[in-house]
């Protein structure tokens, strides 16, 4: 039986949740190096620099725009603006 304190809601977004890294089946090496399993009191859409948010053209990880099309947002996010609470944590997109 999983009971929801609310402990656990303050120190783990997750709990209760499909987090994003199994919703979008992210594979090990990515979840090595992506900052949301690290920082799980927050959601991913406002962690800076999760794989999600680089591209290839050397992003630094701050464009939330692919976070409003994402299912894990839309499903978890209750509409809320976006907003980046944590910044410096992310992948380096300069040595992707």
């Amino acid at each position: 039986m999983n009971t929801l304190t609310q402990t656990d809601a303050k120190t783990n977004f997750w709990v209760d949740k499909n987090p994003c890294w199994e919703t979008c089946h992210c594979p090990q090496i990515i979840q090595n190096d992506c900052p949301a399993p690290k920082y799980q009191f927050v959601p991913c859409w406002e962690i800076e620099g999760t794989y999600c948010k680089l591209n290839d053209f050397g992003a630094k990880g701050n464009d939330t725009s692919i976070c409003e099309i994402c299912r894990v947002y839309k499903k978890y996010g209750k509409e809320e603006k976006i907003k980046l609470s944590i910044f410096g944590k992310g992948i380096n997109s300069k040595l992707i």
